[in-house]
């Protein structure tokens, strides 16, 4: 089941400019893999938007339990707010809309 993992955090505890986060964000960014693959996720894609202070990830998982532990484990909540939400793909949702259309 895919998972989006949005994580938003203020321009006043940004990583880029303050060094202790900066640091945590680092130590996320190169152990997500390694920690991703011990909860049994596989991370389809992750994207930033700096201007927006936004991280975005998309994630294959079991549930979305072991997405927020996987957060937690990153710790992505210290300078964050993360929100995990069930996604489908648009062939999904078509295939969706085209039973109901019979």
């Amino acid at each position: 089941m895919l998972h989006m993992l949005v994580a938003r955090h203020s321009p006043e505890t940004c990583p880029a400019v303050i060094p202790a986060l900066r640091d945590k964000a680092l130590a996320a960014m190169k152990g997500r893999e390694k920690v991703a693959k011990k909860l049994g996720i596989s991370i389809e894609g992750a994207w930033t938007n700096m201007p927006a202070h936004t991280i975005y990830m998309v994630c294959d998982a079991p549930n979305a339990h072991v997405v927020n532990q996987m957060a937690v484990e990153l710790q992505l909540s210290d300078w964050n707010t993360v929100r995990v939400s069930p996604v489908i793909t648009f062939g999904e949702t078509q295939k969706v809309l085209e039973r109901r259309k019979r």
